[in-house]
Protein backbone atom coordinates (compact mmCIF):
# COMPACT_ATOMS: atom_id res chain seq x y z
CA UNK A 1 0.00 0.00 0.00
CA UNK A 2 3.03 2.27 0.52
CA UNK A 3 4.48 1.75 -2.18
CA UNK A 4 1.22 2.35 -4.13
CA UNK A 5 0.76 5.64 -2.60
CA UNK A 6 4.11 6.54 -3.30
CA UNK A 7 3.50 5.94 -6.83
CA UNK A 8 0.44 7.82 -6.85
CA UNK A 9 2.10 10.98 -5.87
CA UNK A 10 4.58 10.59 -7.84
CA UNK A 11 2.15 10.52 -10.68
CA UNK A 12 0.26 13.32 -9.58
CA UNK A 13 3.32 15.33 -9.08
CA UNK A 14 4.11 14.67 -12.73
CA UNK A 15 0.96 16.57 -13.48
CA UNK A 16 1.44 19.30 -11.62
CA UNK A 17 0.00 18.48 -8.43
CA UNK A 18 0.66 17.06 -4.83
CA UNK A 19 -1.20 14.36 -3.01
CA UNK A 20 -2.58 15.90 -0.12
CA UNK A 21 -2.85 13.90 3.49
CA UNK A 22 -6.50 13.73 2.83
CA UNK A 23 -5.86 12.52 -0.62
CA UNK A 24 -6.88 15.44 -2.35
CA UNK A 25 -5.18 17.27 -5.47
CA UNK A 26 -3.14 20.65 -4.57
CA UNK A 27 -1.76 22.39 -7.98
CA UNK A 28 2.24 22.59 -7.75
CA UNK A 29 1.59 26.12 -7.98
CA UNK A 30 -0.29 26.72 -5.10
CA UNK A 31 2.30 24.61 -2.92
CA UNK A 32 4.86 27.64 -4.55
CA UNK A 33 2.74 30.23 -3.88
CA UNK A 34 2.24 29.35 -0.82
CA UNK A 35 6.22 28.66 0.58
CA UNK A 36 6.57 32.20 -1.68
CA UNK A 37 3.89 33.74 0.53
CA UNK A 38 5.05 32.72 3.63
CA UNK A 39 8.33 34.26 2.88
CA UNK A 40 6.53 37.59 2.41
CA UNK A 41 4.39 37.13 5.78
CA UNK A 42 7.18 36.03 7.54
CA UNK A 43 9.91 38.67 6.59
CA UNK A 44 12.35 36.86 4.85
CA UNK A 45 11.04 38.64 1.60
CA UNK A 46 10.65 42.23 2.79
CA UNK A 47 9.06 45.34 1.13
CA UNK A 48 10.53 46.43 -1.74
CA UNK A 49 12.85 43.50 -2.40
CA UNK A 50 12.90 41.96 -5.51
CA UNK A 51 11.73 38.61 -6.36
CA UNK A 52 13.91 35.88 -7.43
CA UNK A 53 13.44 35.21 -11.11
CA UNK A 54 11.53 32.23 -12.71
CA UNK A 55 14.50 30.34 -13.88
CA UNK A 56 15.80 30.68 -10.58
CA UNK A 57 12.54 29.71 -8.52
CA UNK A 58 11.79 26.76 -10.96
CA UNK A 59 15.57 25.61 -10.67
CA UNK A 60 15.33 26.00 -6.77
CA UNK A 61 11.78 24.52 -6.45
CA UNK A 62 12.46 21.63 -9.08
CA UNK A 63 8.82 23.02 -11.01
CA UNK A 64 8.42 24.34 -14.71
CA UNK A 65 8.43 27.82 -15.35
CA UNK A 66 4.82 27.65 -16.15
CA UNK A 67 4.31 26.61 -12.94
CA UNK A 68 6.07 29.54 -11.37
CA UNK A 69 4.31 31.74 -13.53
CA UNK A 70 1.30 30.82 -12.15
CA UNK A 71 2.72 30.68 -8.56
CA UNK A 72 3.50 34.13 -8.90
CA UNK A 73 0.29 35.24 -10.73
CA UNK A 74 -1.83 34.42 -8.21
CA UNK A 75 0.51 36.52 -5.70
CA UNK A 76 0.11 39.68 -7.90
CA UNK A 77 -3.46 39.11 -7.84
CA UNK A 78 -3.47 38.87 -3.49
CA UNK A 79 -1.01 42.25 -3.86
CA UNK A 80 1.60 40.36 -2.02
CA UNK A 81 3.77 41.19 -5.24
CA UNK A 82 3.56 44.04 -8.05
CA UNK A 83 2.77 42.33 -11.60
CA UNK A 84 5.47 42.29 -14.20
CA UNK A 85 7.80 39.83 -16.20
CA UNK A 86 11.51 38.75 -15.56
CA UNK A 87 13.60 39.44 -12.33
CA UNK A 88 13.46 43.40 -12.44
CA UNK A 89 9.89 43.20 -12.91
CA UNK A 90 8.50 41.67 -9.84
CA UNK A 91 8.93 43.31 -6.17
CA UNK A 92 7.00 42.71 -2.65
CA UNK A 93 4.17 45.16 -2.33
CA UNK A 94 4.75 47.48 0.49
CA UNK A 95 0.74 46.90 2.15
CA UNK A 96 1.01 49.01 5.09
CA UNK A 97 -1.72 51.65 4.91
CA UNK A 98 -1.57 54.97 5.21
CA UNK A 99 -3.99 56.98 7.75
CA UNK A 100 -5.60 60.27 6.10
CA UNK A 101 -7.37 62.45 8.32
CA UNK A 102 -10.70 63.81 6.87
CA UNK A 103 -11.44 66.36 8.68
CA UNK A 104 -8.08 68.22 9.46
CA UNK A 105 -6.48 67.64 6.01
CA UNK A 106 -8.37 70.73 4.98
CA UNK A 107 -8.88 72.47 8.17
CA UNK A 108 -7.64 76.07 9.05
CA UNK A 109 -5.19 75.62 11.07
CA UNK A 110 -3.42 72.73 8.65
CA UNK A 111 -3.75 75.99 5.58
CA UNK A 112 -2.19 78.37 8.05
CA UNK A 113 1.00 75.39 8.69
CA UNK A 114 0.86 75.17 4.69
CA UNK A 115 1.56 78.88 4.32
CA UNK A 116 4.49 78.56 6.85
CA UNK A 117 5.81 75.44 5.67
CA UNK A 118 5.28 75.75 2.05
CA UNK A 119 4.63 71.95 2.05
CA UNK A 120 1.44 70.81 0.72
CA UNK A 121 -0.93 68.44 2.92
CA UNK A 122 -0.60 65.43 1.24
CA UNK A 123 3.50 65.87 1.13
CA UNK A 124 3.21 66.71 5.33
CA UNK A 125 0.70 63.25 5.81
CA UNK A 126 2.61 61.32 3.90
CA UNK A 127 6.22 62.55 5.40
CA UNK A 128 4.85 62.43 9.12
CA UNK A 129 4.39 58.49 8.65
CA UNK A 130 8.12 58.18 7.23
CA UNK A 131 7.11 57.39 3.94
CA UNK A 132 8.18 59.60 0.33
CA UNK A 133 5.41 61.12 -1.16
CA UNK A 134 5.38 62.65 -5.04
CA UNK A 135 2.71 64.16 -7.27
CA UNK A 136 2.38 64.70 -10.90
CA UNK A 137 -0.33 67.72 -12.01
CA UNK A 138 -2.36 67.98 -14.86
CA UNK A 139 -4.76 70.67 -15.63
CA UNK A 140 -7.55 70.79 -18.36
CA UNK A 141 -11.36 73.36 -18.72
CA UNK A 142 -13.47 70.36 -18.96
CA UNK A 143 -16.95 69.54 -19.00
CA UNK A 144 -17.47 66.88 -15.98
CA UNK A 145 -21.02 65.78 -16.16
CA UNK A 146 -23.70 65.93 -13.89
CA UNK A 147 -21.81 64.37 -10.91
CA UNK A 148 -19.71 67.48 -10.33
CA UNK A 149 -21.65 69.89 -11.73
CA UNK A 150 -24.84 69.82 -9.64
CA UNK A 151 -22.69 69.69 -6.71
CA UNK A 152 -21.68 72.86 -7.65
CA UNK A 153 -24.85 74.48 -8.73
CA UNK A 154 -23.54 75.01 -12.24
CA UNK A 155 -25.70 74.05 -15.46
CA UNK A 156 -25.07 70.48 -16.88
CA UNK A 157 -23.04 71.34 -19.77
CA UNK A 158 -21.01 73.55 -17.56
CA UNK A 159 -16.80 74.11 -18.43
CA UNK A 160 -15.18 74.16 -15.28
CA UNK A 161 -11.08 73.83 -14.34
CA UNK A 162 -9.69 70.16 -13.25
CA UNK A 163 -6.36 69.53 -11.96
CA UNK A 164 -5.51 66.47 -11.82
CA UNK A 165 -3.02 64.65 -9.49
CA UNK A 166 -1.81 61.40 -9.67
CA UNK A 167 -0.14 61.09 -6.33
CA UNK A 168 2.78 58.37 -5.03
CA UNK A 169 4.26 56.92 -2.21
CA UNK A 170 8.15 55.82 -2.27
CA UNK A 171 7.69 55.91 -5.62
CA UNK A 172 4.65 54.02 -6.20
CA UNK A 173 1.20 54.97 -7.42
CA UNK A 174 -0.77 55.48 -4.27
CA UNK A 175 -4.44 57.29 -5.23
CA UNK A 176 -5.98 59.40 -7.83
CA UNK A 177 -7.16 63.18 -6.90
CA UNK A 178 -9.44 65.73 -9.24
CA UNK A 179 -10.46 69.08 -7.71
CA UNK A 180 -12.95 71.07 -10.02
CA UNK A 181 -13.54 74.15 -9.91
CA UNK A 182 -16.03 76.69 -11.40
CA UNK A 183 -14.37 78.85 -14.26
CA UNK A 184 -15.54 82.28 -13.07
CA UNK A 185 -13.55 81.49 -10.17
CA UNK A 186 -10.22 79.98 -11.42
CA UNK A 187 -9.56 81.31 -14.71
CA UNK A 188 -6.31 83.52 -14.79
CA UNK A 189 -5.28 82.27 -11.58
CA UNK A 190 -2.39 79.87 -10.67
CA UNK A 191 -4.88 77.10 -10.35
CA UNK A 192 -5.06 76.71 -13.86
CA UNK A 193 -1.36 75.52 -14.08
CA UNK A 194 0.24 72.24 -13.89
CA UNK A 195 2.56 72.98 -11.00
CA UNK A 196 1.77 72.79 -6.70
CA UNK A 197 0.08 76.12 -5.90
CA UNK A 198 1.85 77.85 -3.01
CA UNK A 199 0.71 78.63 -0.14
CA UNK A 200 -2.02 76.43 -1.21
CA UNK A 201 -5.15 76.41 -3.36
CA UNK A 202 -7.19 76.70 -0.18
CA UNK A 203 -5.10 79.97 1.13
CA UNK A 204 -5.31 81.10 -2.29
CA UNK A 205 -8.85 80.98 -2.99
CA UNK A 206 -9.13 82.77 0.68
CA UNK A 207 -7.10 85.51 -0.55
CA UNK A 208 -9.57 85.66 -3.51
CA UNK A 209 -12.83 86.49 -1.57
CA UNK A 210 -13.25 82.64 -1.78
CA UNK A 211 -12.98 81.46 2.07
CA UNK A 212 -13.80 77.55 2.41
CA UNK A 213 -15.85 77.44 5.62
CA UNK A 214 -17.30 74.02 5.48
CA UNK A 215 -16.99 70.56 3.54
CA UNK A 216 -19.64 67.73 2.42
CA UNK A 217 -17.90 64.45 2.10
CA UNK A 218 -19.70 61.51 0.24
CA UNK A 219 -18.00 57.69 0.66
CA UNK A 220 -18.54 55.46 -2.42
CA UNK A 221 -17.05 51.95 -2.84
CA UNK A 222 -16.97 50.35 -5.98
CA UNK A 223 -14.42 48.29 -8.29
CA UNK A 224 -11.98 50.01 -10.39
CA UNK A 225 -12.59 51.27 -13.62
CA UNK A 226 -9.74 49.49 -16.30
CA UNK A 227 -8.10 52.91 -16.43
CA UNK A 228 -7.99 53.42 -12.51
CA UNK A 229 -6.73 49.86 -12.02
CA UNK A 230 -3.64 50.33 -15.00
CA UNK A 231 -2.73 53.82 -13.23
CA UNK A 232 -2.93 52.85 -9.84
CA UNK A 233 -1.57 49.25 -10.27
CA UNK A 234 -4.62 47.38 -8.19
CA UNK A 235 -4.65 44.04 -7.81
CA UNK A 236 -7.36 41.50 -9.23
CA UNK A 237 -10.20 41.86 -6.67
CA UNK A 238 -9.40 45.49 -4.65
CA UNK A 239 -12.08 47.70 -4.52
CA UNK A 240 -11.62 51.05 -4.48
CA UNK A 241 -13.64 54.25 -2.13
CA UNK A 242 -14.08 57.44 -3.98
CA UNK A 243 -13.77 60.43 -1.28
CA UNK A 244 -15.95 63.04 -3.08
CA UNK A 245 -15.77 66.18 -1.09
CA UNK A 246 -17.38 69.59 -2.15
CA UNK A 247 -16.25 72.54 -0.67
CA UNK A 248 -18.09 75.70 0.38
CA UNK A 249 -18.47 79.25 0.84
CA UNK A 250 -20.61 80.95 3.00
CA UNK A 251 -22.61 81.98 -0.43
CA UNK A 252 -21.83 79.01 -2.79
CA UNK A 253 -19.71 75.66 -3.57
CA UNK A 254 -16.62 76.36 -4.24
CA UNK A 255 -15.01 73.47 -5.42
CA UNK A 256 -15.01 69.59 -5.77
CA UNK A 257 -12.66 67.48 -5.21
CA UNK A 258 -13.04 63.29 -6.22
CA UNK A 259 -10.24 61.11 -4.72
CA UNK A 260 -9.95 57.56 -5.48
CA UNK A 261 -8.24 55.44 -3.08
CA UNK A 262 -7.10 51.84 -3.72
CA UNK A 263 -8.62 49.95 -0.96
CA UNK A 264 -5.81 48.02 -0.06
CA UNK A 265 -3.24 50.87 0.58
CA UNK A 266 -5.20 53.63 2.90
CA UNK A 267 -7.73 54.67 5.56
CA UNK A 268 -9.46 57.48 6.13
CA UNK A 269 -10.16 58.73 9.67
CA UNK A 270 -12.56 61.36 10.80
CA UNK A 271 -12.81 63.02 14.51
CA UNK A 272 -16.21 64.73 14.99
CA UNK A 273 -17.63 66.29 17.91
CA UNK A 274 -19.68 63.73 19.97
Amino acid sequence: MEQIDLLAQKLSQEEGTVASSHGQQTPLYRELAQELRAAITGGDLRPGDLMPGEMELAERHKVSRNTVRQALALLASEGLITAGRGRGGRRVRDRRRLAFHGSKSESLDRAEERQVTGVDTWVADVTDQGRTPGQRIETAIVKPGELVTSRLQLPEDSAVVVRRRLRTVDGAPHNLNDSYYPLDIAEGTPIMYPDDVKPGVIALMREMGHEQVRYRDELVWRMPTPDEGDKLEIPVGVPVMLQVRTAHTVERPVRVTITTWPGDRASIVYELPA
